[in-house]
């Protein structure tokens, strides 16, 4: 029976084997490793955009330069929201030194809101506050800022008087996060914002010094985080370079600035100082290496800058499709007709002096105004007059401003050759009579308009060394020719060399 039953369990052995072991199972394939985020952030500045949207003589334009720093610095467009920029990882900030929105006629035509969407499109993170960011009023600079997404840094101005300021509290400074680096931003206005502007936009507003300024603020910045600090001015850096000098600790890394009579890019205690020009034509490259193991306010380890010139690539599509946008609509505006002339006004003639310094007088309610007979390109043809055959006559891009002079001064500017004049007359050599027929008084002071390229001193022109603090107006050259033109409401029957005194 042991045997049978031994068999009996060999044989259940032999037809039921073990069966063998389950393959393994497969082991996912090990996911890659993600890219390590390089520890540098690349700053992209510019100067002033002055509303120059296109290119100029065929280089720069913001398409360009957006093209641009898209395919060789990797920057991410779009408006940036919080501080962040539109895609994960950026390593570009891009920061400006203000006065943006007055300039060509795509910008200034429409108070700078063009310029402001466009730069909302290239994704600019802050802005110093230019003292021209107030030129077309309050609303019109609060709608801007609005449009463009991004914030205006003013170290030094600061609201005296919050029932006249109204929503011009602006911040100091601004700490953004870059690939685990803390940028802080100090932005400074120019001294002269609040002195220079137009009555009434810059009420309740007042300026301090730039050291006291960068003192408070630069400290603020490293108590909020702030690895690196860097400033955007809207004044010249050799004004800046002084006060750094005195203030090592600081520890500025960049100071980057415009208005400067000649290109500054030097550097100097460890910290870089750079001038831009205005428009899209060239842009400041500043490339932060930091080492991310290191304690905060140290990790930075090296600092390298360049001047780039827009030059070729291919232009961003959006951009190019806006900035068209708001050309069509330039174009369809100055198409519109304001007035006729019957006879026409030749370039030369003393009925164009008449016409265009004299409504320029008249708008500004100066005692005088003095243009300059080269800003004339051209004969105002008969036939009805358009917004667009105004600019044809007038086509440069000038902004006025309003002077305060002596007579014995005044009479020295009159007898410039290329003097374009109205209010004031000549009574012999070196002699000069107001629009009233009296004889100048050498010392009394007259109010003269005048532009931007005479003030500078283009043509000769001494309006700068003697009047340091004009008013600026803001408004193009060509637009009280346009008002004043539209307000005669000349025609056929009423040309308006008949009603031009």
């Amino acid at each position: 029976m042991l045997v049978l039953a031994l068999g009996a369990l060999a044989g259940c052995e032999k037809s039921n084997p073990t069966p063998p072991p389950a393959p393994a199972a497969e082991q996912p394939a090990a996911a890659a490793p993600a890219p390590a985020v390089p520890h540098e952030v690349t700053l992209l500045v510019t100067g002033g955009a002055f509303g120059q949207l296109q290119p100029v003589d065929g280089k720069g334009g913001a398409a360009e330069m957006l093209g641009r720093w898209v395919a060789d610095e990797k920057h991410c467009p779009g408006p940036v929201k919080d501080g962040q920029a539109s895609c994960a990882d950026s390593g570009t900030l891009a920061l400006a030194t203000g006065d943006h929105w007055n300039g060509p006629a795509i910008s200034s035509f429409f108070l700078g809101t063009p310029t402001a969407e466009v730069m909302g499109r290239m994704g600019y993170a802050a802005s110093a506050m230019g003292n021209h960011e107030l030129a077309f009023g309050k609303e019109a600079f609060l709608k801007n800022r609005a449009a463009g997404g991004f914030p205006f840094l003013a170290a030094n101005l600061k609201v005296k008087d919050p029932s006249l300021a109204g929503d011009l509290s602006l911040p100091a400074f601004q700490v953004f996060e870059r690939r685990g680096l803390k940028i802080g931003v100090v932005g400074l206005a120019s001294e002269k914002t609040v002195r220079t502007a137009m009555a009434g936009r810059a009420e309740g507003l007042e300026v301090t010094g730039y050291e006291d300024a960068l003192s408070s603020a630069v400290p603020e910045a490293r108590k909020a985080g702030a690895d690196v600090v860097v400033v955007v001015a809207d004044t010249c850096v050799t004004e800046l370079r002084p006060v750094v000098a005195k203030h090592a600790d600081w520890k500025l890394a960049l100071v980057a600035g415009g208005r400067c009579p000649q290109p500054v890019d030097t550097k100097e205690g460890g910290t870089t100082f750079v001038s831009l020009d205005r428009g899209f034509n060239k842009y400041l490259r500043a490339q932060i290496k930091f080492d991310p193991a290191k304690p905060a306010g140290e990790k930075v380890t090296a600092v390298d800058t360049k001047l780039v010139d827009v030059a070729g690539g291919t232009p961003d599509a959006e951009t190019a499709q806006l900035i068209a946008k708001w050309k069509a609509q330039l174009d369809e505006v100055l198409g519109q007709q304001i007035g006729f002339t019957k006879a026409g006004i030749p370039q030369a003639s003393p009925l164009m002096a008449k016409w265009v310094a004299g409504s320029v007088r008249e708008v500004l309610n100066t005692d005088g105004a003095i243009l300059n007979k080269g800003g004339i390109r051209g004969d105002l043809p008969a036939g009805p007059i358009t917004r667009g055959s105004i600019y044809s006559v007038m086509p440069f891009e000038n902004t006025l401003l309003v002077v305060k002079l002596k007579g014995e001064d005044l009479a020295k500017q009159l007898a410039n050759p290329n003097a374009l004049i109205s209010g004031f007359t000549a009574a012999g050599k070196g002699k000069f009579k107001d629009a009233k027929g009296k004889a100048l008084d050498p010392k009394k002071e007259y109010s003269v308009a005048t532009v931007e390229y005479l003030y500078f001193g283009g043509d000769g022109f001494e309006f700068e060394k003697l009047a340091p603090e004009p008013t600026e107006t803001g408004m193009a050259w060509q637009t009280p020719v346009v008002d004043w033109t539209k307000g005669k409401e000349s025609s056929e029957k009423k040309p308006l060399e008949k009603l031009i005194k």
